[in-house]
């Protein structure tokens, strides 16, 4: 496959994702989850096109952490872990690299999650004080946002 096969297969699959997103915008929640699994399905074929092709970098890692978000969206969690460690088996760049392992460590998390049964009341509350390193405030971010915390950075 060519580099401009791989190209067009991108493209594809991000046409098929903001069909997705403008989906879910209207509240069309199954039509968009199909249309999410599709662009996964062609993100993924234009990743490992590239990998086999050997484009190299950053566009592979680029490619593979594009369809990890795809599989992170469709909660396939399993996919998109193996997604973002294909992405950072090749060579990315740092950035690449850091959002690779910042998706990673919200696709575990929620994996984790669903395999975990929370019962709590919504009535109960508890200040707590926690001291992160600042390399981790992206994941402190993401815990914020799945459990509606307050928090003060």
């Amino acid at each position: 496959m060519k580099m401009m096969e791989i190209q067009e297969l991108h493209k594809s699959a991000m046409e098929l994702a903001d069909k997705a997103d403008f989906l879910t915008t209207q509240g069309k929640a199954d039509e968009a989850k199909s249309h999410y699994s599709e662009a996964l399905e062609v993100e993924r074929k234009a990743a490992l096109a590239a990998r086999q092709q050997q484009i190299g970098e950053p566009t592979e890692s680029v490619l593979f952490r594009s369809a990890a978000s795809l599989a992170y969206t469709i909660a396939d969690y399993r996919e998109a872990e193996r997604l973002v460690c294909l992405g950072l088996a090749g060579n990315p760049p740092a950035e690449i690299a850091d959002e690779l392992r910042n998706l990673y460590d919200a696709v575990s998390m929620e994996r984790n999650m669903s395999q975990m049964e929370l019962t709590t009341s919504s009535d109960e509350h508890e200040k707590v004080t926690i001291t992160i390193p600042i390399r981790e405030r992206n994941l402190l971010k993401v815990l914020v946002r799945k459990f509606g915390w307050a928090c003060i950075f």
